[in-house]
């Protein structure tokens, strides 16, 4: 695909886009809507500008092949006369047209530049034809502007309507400067150097046009079906992803576990799956929470087996039971101990464990950057089933608990 065409599949489209240039497709003249109407035509003059940059010294070098010639082998009064109508005008077109593409602060206006650049060409072949009407230089003029209608509608393609628009405000320009001059205006010249290629480059314009328009039209839908293929592609890997990150969850926290164990494997999970570095979990017991697991923790972390239920972060994130992410945290408050020292993590997320309303636990594990929101939704879906293993853990060590009292 070309650059246009990359720029054209950056650009993502709706469903009522998509049926808009479904529909063009099937018309005669593939109209767009408005905002597409801007979009081709800014396709059509990025196409120009790329063709006039890679080939502005093929028209230099195409215009100097016919020109030199004619200058060199035709030394008359009348030739030296038709350089200012033929020779001049297409020479500052093209040293226009050179600026536009390789002067950065021209660039901008390097659409303005072409259509003037046509223009003033026209204006001068056209006036040439009817100022040396009947003699050599007049036919030279005559095929000089179809040479330049060839040009503008089919090997830059710029968009048909603004180049009619042009050609036309260049011929009567030309006519209203022979007036001026007091110069006679052949018809029928006019019609057969001008009005009739005029009107025979302006239809095979439209064509190109039509062909071009649908090509567009396509390389947006086709970009639209990529993206949206690559778009299902990687949602399917992240589902398949995901339930491998769940199976591999289960597997972790089945069987007969204590409390202790079942959240030892679980904060070892969630190193492995989420980036945590360091991590502890409680359970709650009355009104106390009670540290059954922990993960890297420094010596202050150590120290605090138990808390109290309704105080510091914990109690805040179990009373709102909400999925919570601290970046602001107190000091020495789950540091992170590495070779270069001890700092302070970036984030500790909060997570509380509740089955119905009966809230069970919290778990807290932290890193140096944050939990993106692929890894909050992946904590989010474990929380069903360790809330179940975890009250099913906890029922099963209270039984086991009063067993051994009745037996002692």
């Amino acid at each position: 695909m070309s650059d246009a065409g990359q720029s054209q599949a950056s650009q993502s489209l709706d469903p009522q886009q998509e049926g808009i240039l479904r529909n063009a497709i099937n018309t005669f003249l593939v109209q767009f809507d408005r905002a597409q109407e801007r979009r081709y035509a800014e396709h059509a003059h990025q196409r120009a500008r790329d063709l006039i940059n890679r080939s502005v010294y093929l028209l230099m070098g195409l215009y100097l092949l016919v020109v030199l010639p004619v200058i060199m082998l035709v030394k008359t009064p009348e030739m030296a006369a038709w350089r200012s109508y033929g020779v001049y005008p297409i020479a500052v077109a093209l040293i226009g047209l050179w600026c536009c593409t390789r002067l950065s602060w021209l660039r901008p206006h390097a659409i303005g530049v072409m259509y003037l650049a046509l223009g003033l060409s026209l204006s001068g072949t056209v006036l040439g034809a009817i100022r040396f009407n009947g003699s050599f230089p007049g036919q030279i003029s005559s095929f000089e502007t179809i040479y330049l209608l060839i040009i503008g509608f089919s090997i830059l393609r710029l968009p048909p309507r603004q180049t009619l628009i042009t050609c036309t405000m260049a011929a009567v320009v030309a006519f209203a400067i022979s007036l001026l001059m007091r110069l006679d205006l052949p018809l029928l010249l006019v019609s057969l150097s001008f009005g009739i290629p005029l009107i025979i480059c302006t239809l095979n314009g439209y064509i190109l046009d039509i062909s071009a328009r649908r090509n567009f039209a396509n390389n947006l839908l086709l970009a639209h079906e990529s993206e949206q293929l690559k778009h299902w592609r990687e949602q399917a890997e992240k589902d398949t992803r995901r339930q491998q990150q769940l199976n591999t969850f289960m597997e972790q926290i089945a069987g007969n576990l204590t409390p202790t164990q079942l959240l030892e494997r679980v904060l070892g999970y969630l190193v492995q799956q989420v980036n945590a570095q360091v991590g502890a979990a409680y359970t709650l017991e009355k009104d106390t929470l009670v540290r059954q697991a922990g993960w890297a923790l420094n010596g202050a972390a150590q120290t605090r087996d138990t808390l109290p239920a309704g105080e510091g972060l914990l109690g805040a994130a179990l009373n709102q039971r909400l999925l919570m992410q601290q970046h602001q945290v107190p000091q020495d408050y789950l540091d992170l101990e590495t070779g270069q020292g001890k700092r302070p993590p970036g984030t500790v997320l909060l997570w509380p464990l509740v089955q119905g309303d009966h809230p069970l636990g919290i778990i807290e594990i932290a890193n140096t950057q944050g939990f993106d929101q692929e890894q909050q939704t992946l904590i989010s879906e474990l929380h069903r089933p360790l809330a179940f293993a975890l009250q099913s853990a906890q029922r099963r060590q209270q039984f086991l608990d009063q067993a051994a009292s009745a037996t002692a």
